[in-house]
């Protein structure tokens, strides 16, 4: 289980239920407040070198930014959901490349209003059935072992008349997901490469048998899968070299 080094948070964490629950989770975890989650001077001044023990650090507050972002790859959209950045140390992560040493994980705690917007807009469509990607700037199977927020998730959105969920992983604890209603809403995504490349590059996530053990398991219990190659152009030149 992530036990954070620190925590910062915004005070207007405290005006909701998963606020109140992380504040009290992590209570004799050392916390700061800071006025906003997107610009943390002491962090920011840290040097380059102190990028790993920046991943120690957890990130609350309150997500302002809601605006959905045309997909069609995987989904319709990507949604601004409860978290973003990640503990894991995935060389060629996107969020590494554009915010450096700030892809430590954040966690938002308003999730009653980014959900009731999601299902808002599925039931508003009336040409298709959307499909949400609600995990393009975290890991949600990681998310949830600190938050909770996956099964509370899934079975609310089971309660919108039309729509999809949509989220990757590199992560195998999939157990509190697993004996809960609303999964044939939800396609999960599950990365696979190879065992010498997860090693290179993919620190801190699941080995790669634990990932295969992982989507047969998510099938078995009813959920959409697929699997991906989430590394890309990077890994496919290390390949040639090492596989």
């Amino acid at each position: 289980m992530f036990i954070p080094d620190e925590i910062y948070y915004e005070k207007a964490i405290k005006s909701y239920e998963l606020g109140i629950s992380l504040l009290r989770k992590y209570e004799q975890v050392p916390k700061f407040v800071i006025e906003n989650h997107n610009n943390i001077e002491k962090l920011r001044k840290m040097p380059n070198t102190e990028f790993s023990n920046l991943k120690r650090k957890l990130i609350i507050g309150v997500r302002k930014t809601h605006r959905y972002e045309e997909n069609h790859k995987v989904s319709d959209f990507l949604v601004p959901y409860t978290s973003s950045g990640c503990t894991a140390s995935c060389l060629y992560c996107y969020l590494v490349c554009h915010y450096n040493k700030c892809s430590y994980l954040r966690i938002f705690v308003n999730r009653e209003q980014m959900l009731q917007r999601m299902i808002k807009t599925a039931n508003e469509s009336t040409s298709k059935e959307l499909t949400f990607e609600i995990g393009s700037n975290s890991d949600l199977i990681l998310e949830n072992s600190i938050t909770g927020n996956l099964p509370w998730t899934i079975q609310n959105f089971a309660r919108s008349k039309h729509g999809f969920l949509t989220f990757p992983t590199k992560f195998d604890m999939i157990e509190p997901i697993l004996s809960i209603d609303g999964k044939e809403k939800v396609i999960i995504r599950v990365s696979m490469n190879p065992e010498k490349l997860i090693n290179l590059v993919e620190f801190g996530t699941a080995r790669l048998n634990q990932r295969i053990r992982a989507i047969n398991t998510l099938k078995d219990a009813g959920y959409k899968v697929r699997n991906y190659h989430r590394s890309g152009y990077f890994c496919r030149r290390l390949e040639k070299f090492i596989c």
